[in-house]
């Protein structure tokens, strides 16, 4: 098994390329998945939250609202470091047994993750790709998923600077053009890690 780290600023397009390195034939996990799981009403870290939060978090169906918590947590580092300890020891978790089950095989296992270079997960991959895209062209997709400018800068504000990620990659993969341009270095970077991989 090939272990790959896969990150990059929020709107750099790194699920983007996860998707594609999927089709052909990576296997995807999610750590984004794993956090959506952890906060699920009625799960341990669900109760951890609101008792961190307050009831002001959820929504009208006791589901906590991620818009809400995000308004919460980005715009003050110690109540972000307080949901970080509540969640992140539930996405390392359900990493670590997705690797688990893939560990006596010929997988190129991509772990997909924002987290890995602040958190120190890249020590743990073998190839650590960064996807990268200036500030401009990830201001312009998160405000067609309907951020406010406001809320995309107290994002980036928390995450490692590009350059910084950028510095400990193996591969980086620059994503400020279309779908097909990444299509085509997605192609690329997988035949990379076939090489590496001896597949």
């Amino acid at each position: 098994m090939l272990v790959v780290g896969l990150t990059g600023g929020i709107g750099a397009g790194k699920s983007s390329l996860a998707a594609l390195l999927a089709e052909h034939g990576a296997q995807i996990i999610d750590a984004d998945a794993y956090g959506r799981e952890a906060l699920r009403t009625g799960q341990p870290a669900w109760h951890s939250v609101v008792d961190q939060f307050g009831e002001e978090v959820l929504s009208g169906a006791m589901e906590i609202d991620r818009k809400k918590l995000a308004g919460v947590v980005f715009k003050d580092k110690d109540k972000l470091a307080a949901l970080n300890a509540i969640v992140h020891p539930v996405i390392f978790a359900g990493i670590a047994d997705s690797l688990e089950r893939l560990a006596n095989t010929d997988s190129v296992a991509v772990i997909d993750a924002a987290i890995i270079v602040e958190t120190g997960m890249e020590k743990d991959v073998d190839i650590l790709i960064v996807v990268g895209a200036d500030d401009a062209a990830r201001l312009s997709r998160l405000r067609g998923r309907g951020m406010s400018g406001e809320d995309v800068r107290a994002r980036m504000a928390v995450q490692a600077p590009p350059h910084v990620l950028q510095r400990k990659a193996d591969i980086v993969v620059d994503n400020n053009g279309t779908l097909e341009e990444l299509a085509e270095r997605a192609e690329k970077v997988w035949k990379q890690l076939e090489a590496r991989s001896g597949s």
